[in-house]
């Protein structure tokens, strides 16, 4: 009779609930040996789950730049045309909840922490049997697994890294919509613009219509082969069609095709871009599901994207900018143009595994004086070296702090009346800087 019990604490342990915190600790304490990235291990434990991924009508949005913003217009538009909508996307910025919503609220906490503890056992069963599950592929299975019991319209999910080999790509089918692609991830993804496309076009399936932002000719022509290969149709719309009406610091008034005076919040002009292709894919969306033209632009003037180009206050001028690529750091030095300022007091740092050189000659050219810090992550510039790196072709004023706290207090004492505050470099310091500026700012 013994001999029946003899397990019983490490089964207790396995059925036991989570709570919130518990829950997210485990996620993030989620360790797994790297080795070549698949999908076999995810989609053992979807298998699990009876495949909910393959319930569900998925928008998959992949490119290096403007994803958070093309996911974002997609799915407001479809929640202002009466549909529900999951939206999936990384990394968050405050709450780890951020990155599951449905008609833009978050997962529960109640609701996160059962998932979190339902999945965990099936993830320890299959740890047992030597298939390990990452904490970002137990993430993407829980958005699937909340989106198809919550019996939404539309997932609209946004890929974490390339997209081939991507946790979120494990669906038989899907709608492909591809951002604007340039170098990043070099180590992971490729060294050229054509290998990294090679990853983004992994994300298209058989039959499928592929929607697209203007590319370069590399990329383009990677992608329109893979479509050849799936059977699949591309399509896309070039810059020309895109009539910028206004650009400033409240956003964006455009024409695009027949979509006339459409408005949105999100600065700079590649912003009516991105939003142009989610108007793309609406159109498409049309041929089957009842979408208003005056209800889609009301949507898309409601889109928002947290710690891009976003300005936390006016008086004084601050902004946080996710940019973290060189790319996307050329967006934003656009973007900064749209505000009146006299100074711009910068606030940067940047992982180890970026683009440097040319990364750190744009910022500094819009830069009038500089505050360096360290980024939370193991990935993060030593502030000794970044500092030697600017100095090498930098006469500015230079300000090293090593606490953010104080390096977010200086910046602001830096600012006189006019001046512009602007931190930017990695998502993961504006995570910690705009939470310390939104303290401050109160």
């Amino acid at each position: 009779m013994l001999n029946r019990y003899k397990n019983f604490d490490n089964i207790f342990m396995k059925v036991m609930d989570m709570n919130y915190i518990e829950a997210v600790k485990w996620l993030e304490n989620r360790n797994i040996p790297l080795g070549e990235f698949t999908l076999d291990n995810i989609k053992e434990l979807l298998n699990i789950f009876n495949k909910p991924q393959d319930k569900l009508k998925i928008i998959h949005i992949t490119g290096t730049n403007g994803k958070g913003s093309v996911a974002s217009f997609t799915a407001e538009a479809l929640i202002e045309n009466s549909y529900k909508v999951g939206k999936f996307t990384s990394p968050y910025i405050t709450d780890i909840r951020e990155e599951i919503k449905i008609n833009n609220v978050e997962i529960s906490e109640e609701d996160f922490a059962k998932l979190a503890t339902e999945v965990r056992e099936k993830v320890e069963e299959l740890d047992e049997k030597k298939i390990f599950v990452s904490g970002f592929e137990i993430l993407t299975s829980i958005s699937y697994i909340y989106f198809e019991r919550q019996k939404v319209d539309f997932a609209v999910m946004e890929v974490g890294m390339g997209g081939r080999v991507d946790a979120t790509n494990v669906m038989e089918k899907s709608i492909p919509v591809i951002c604007h692609i340039s170098l990043d991830h070099a180590n992971i993804l490729g060294d050229t613009i054509g290998k990294i496309a090679h990853e983004k076009g992994g994300i298209i399936k058989e039959n499928s219509h592929v929607f697209s932002y203007p590319q370069e000719e590399e990329a383009r022509s990677e992608l329109k082969k893979i479509c050849s290969e799936k059977n699949s149709k591309f399509y896309e719309f070039s810059e020309n069609e895109v009539e910028i009406l206004s650009s400033n610091e409240l956003g964006n008034i455009f024409n695009f095709r027949s979509h006339k005076d459409v408005e949105i919040s999100l600065i700079g002009e590649h912003q009516a871009m991105n939003a142009s292709l989610a108007l793309m894919v609406l159109d498409y969306l049309k041929d089957e599901y009842r979408l208003d033209e005056e209800k889609i632009k009301l949507g898309l003037n409601k889109a928002k994207n947290i710690g891009r180009t976003e300005c936390l206050s006016k008086n004084p001028l601050v902004v946080v900018d996710g940019s973290h690529n060189l790319d996307s750091i050329e967006r934003l030095e656009e973007s900064v143009k749209k505000f009146k300022y006299n100074r711009l007091i910068l606030g940067f740092s940047l992982l180890k595994d970026k683009d440097h050189d040319n990364i750190l000659h744009k910022v500094e050219n819009i830069a009038d004086k500089i505050v360096l810090t360290e980024i939370d992550n193991e990935r993060h510039t030593d502030l000794e070296l970044l500092e030697s790196e600017f100095k090498k072709f930098s006469k500015k004023e230079i300000y090293p702090i090593k606490n953010r706290e104080e390096a977010v207090e200086k910046t602001l004492s830096l600012a006189e009346e006019g001046d512009m505050v602007l931190w930017c470099g990695s998502l993961y310091l504006i995570k910690d800087i705009r939470k310390i500026l939104l303290k401050k700012l109160k």
